[in-house]
């Protein structure tokens, strides 16, 4: 009879125990803030939304560890967040008719120094704007060509709107913004163009941007997948 009292009068604290631990791992919880993520690009300072070095980074890096990364490095960043002056062509035409509120800009530069890009963190106003129709912007763009961000002059190059020769885009999940980019020669002299035989034809002059388009398109989705990680940090 002692022993079934005893068995009944640790019930209480096995359950109290159970009690404590649900509590701590609540207390260890990260919890979204979805407003924080949809003004991220108010809440976040710039330097972390553009990191100043950009690319490569190690495989089994998470989203709390910080920058280490190799490939870019950041050398203007805009003041302004004019999305009529960030952006340029069909994407200015789209983001406005969407709910741009603002297009924040910065321009890298590549370890050779001979690449230039203008990168634009676009946030709208909500998250129903048109996600699909800025990617066929974009995959149309380099057929025309129709060039999407305006660039953002660096000091030391010629980095402006004639040199450009490729886009790219990406959308941050979890927020309602987008990532467009622009790439080319830092030194201003235009892609395209090529000699006889290989310029007789459309296509093999798209050829010859098809390198700055692939290099914008992999800087949007590294950008973005960095944007994005702060949104699963705690917001304010």
């Amino acid at each position: 009879m002692g022993l079934v009292l005893a068995g009944i009068g640790l019930l209480p604290l096995l359950g109290g125990g159970a009690l404590i631990a649900k509590a701590w791992s609540n207390s260890r919880q990260v919890i979204h803030n979805p407003e924080y993520s949809k003004q991220l690009w108010r809440n976040v300072p710039v330097e972390t939304l553009f990191p100043a070095r950009l690319g490569r980074e190690h495989p089994d890096k998470s989203y709390r560890d910080p920058n280490d990364e190799r490939g870019w490095t950041r050398a203007a960043v805009s003041s302004g967040t004019s999305c009529e002056q960030a952006l340029s062509g069909a994407l200015a035409s789209a983001a406005d008719k969407g709910g741009c509120v603002a297009a924040l800009r910065a321009t890298y530069l590549d370890d050779t120094g001979g690449t230039a890009a203008t990168v634009a963190l676009i946030a709208f106003r909500d998250d129903q704007y048109p996600r699909q129709g800025l990617q066929d912007i974009l995959s149309e763009a380099d057929d025309k060509p129709e060039h999407v961000v305006r660039a953002l002059a660096a000091p030391g190059t010629q980095w402006k709107d004639a040199a450009r020769a490729g886009n790219g885009g990406w959308g941050v999940a979890g927020t309602p913004m987008y990532v467009a980019v622009t790439t080319g020669p830092a030194d201003g002299r235009r892609a395209g163009n090529l000699p006889l035989p290989w310029g007789r034809r459309a296509y093999p002059q798209q050829e010859d941007r098809e390198a700055w388009a692939h290099t914008a398109q992999g800087l949007a989705e590294s950008l973005g997948t960095r944007v994005e990680a702060e949104t699963r940090k705690v917001g304010p």
